[in-house]
């Protein structure tokens, strides 16, 4: 495995134990001089940081060593959504001072204005559920928002696109002439017919010059891909939780880890690192406490085992969550499928994916045929022709 690859692998977790700290020590040693040698090249030193960077790459040539490529780096963290992760590991293992100046510059200036960014989000999202409860509408804040009250210690590490509520079927149109009357605008002239019947319209309001807050409001968890997912206690599970004194509702930990499963699953063709952590965090922090005879029962249900698999078997493979072997056996498909799992996506191939890969994967999540079948009539073909067909008539509208 690349060490660029493996570093980030090893940042993009909250708990950075002894001997993960030593191997980010050894990776980050691998750019600097062997032990024993009397460095010419350190910070402040007049050399400037250009001059340094090629005699370290240089020095690392010279003794066998393999010299990091930061800019790689920084691109995979980026694309994978972790980037986040790398100032704040690198710091917990006080390694900050041991890597190129403008590279420190840079990721602490994102981590920065990634922890800013959030804080007026989850300010603006604050006053609009202290509203929605004045108004007696039942809000349930989930996946990203949700984590980064619950999971997360500090909320400049979770990187966010937009805040996805979770509504009851019957206060959809309440909240939504709500969040209108609110300033934010909708979507409603571009979304299709057949999202809008899903239940899941996305508002947008600029809260500073160069931030948009994109709020998405859901009656379901995911739409039916190809079947609704059923988990009619989800409500009757919510914890009331406390966050800066103020009272929110919160999924209970084994429906949260049904939502980034389901999630992940929606971003097989793109596989991003940062849904990753999300699972193998939620497992590290609840640990044996999940319900997994309600999680197998909701699996087996919802017909989502072989997904529920390869998702406890991701977080594992690359993050080393804590899941033993006898909860990944209870989900183990057969073993020819479990093998191609394997092979399809592993730590040493997940940073190279193509499109394919995800795909193949994709086919691989199904538990049967039939659910294969499904998914092709009702999403990949039905769906899109009457999406097409909705757009084509709008046309027809704008035209006349």
């Amino acid at each position: 495995m690349p060490i660029e690859h493996k570093l980030i692998l090893l940042c993009a977790r909250l708990k950075i134990n002894s001997r993960i700290q030593q191997e980010i020590k050894e990776i980050i040693s691998s750019q600097m001089e062997p032990p024993g040698l009397k460095s010419e090249v350190h910070r402040g030193c007049g050399i400037p940081e250009a001059a340094q960077l090629s005699i370290l790459a240089l020095k690392g040539k010279v003794f066998g060593r393999e010299s990091i490529n930061w800019s790689k780096i920084i691109e995979k963290a980026t694309r994978q959504e972790v980037f986040p992760f790398l100032y704040y590991s690198l710091n917990k293992a006080g390694l900050l001072n041991f890597i190129p100046e403008d590279i420190f510059a840079e990721i602490k200036n994102y981590y920065y204005a990634n922890l800013k960014r959030n804080l007026r989000i989850e300010k603006e999202i604050f006053n609009l559920l202290e509203l929605t409860s004045r108004l007696g509408i039942s809000v349930i804040p989930f996946k990203g928002f949700n984590l980064m009250l619950t999971l997360y210690p500090n909320p400049g590490l979770r990187a966010m696109v937009d805040v996805d509520l979770l509504v009851k079927e019957n206060e959809f149109e309440k909240i939504r002439c709500f969040l209108s009357q609110r300033v934010f605008y909708d979507n409603l002239e571009t979304v299709s017919k057949e999202y809008l019947q899903n239940h899941e319209i996305c508002f947008s309001k600029i809260l500073l010059p160069n931030l948009p807050l994109h709020i998405e409001i859901h009656c379901s968890l995911v739409p039916a891909r190809p079947r609704r997912i059923d988990l009619p206690h989800l409500w009757q599970r919510a914890q009331e939780i406390t966050v800066h004194n103020q009272k929110l509702l919160s999924l209970s930990p084994e429906d949260t880890f049904l939502s980034l499963v389901l999630h992940l699953r929606r971003h097989t063709r793109r596989l991003t690192l940062k849904f990753i952590v999300d699972i193998a965090e939620l497992l590290n922090t609840n640990r044996d406490k999940l319900d997994w005879a309600y999680i197998k029962e909701s699996a087996r249900i919802n017909h989502i085992v072989s997904l529920i698999y390869s998702s406890l078997y991701l977080a594992k493979e690359l993050l080393e969550a804590n899941v033993s072997p006898k909860i990944l056996n209870e989900f183990r498909p057969n073993i020819i499928k479990s093998a191609l799992i394997h092979f399809t996506i592993n730590k040493y191939n997940f940073f190279t994916l193509k499109k394919r890969h995800g795909i193949f994967l994709r086919l691989l999540l199904f538990d049967s045929p039939i659910d294969f079948l499904l998914y092709l009539w009702r999403v990949s073909f039905l769906e899109r022709f009457l999406t097409k067909q909705y757009f084509k008539k709008q046309k027809r509208i704008l035209q006349r």
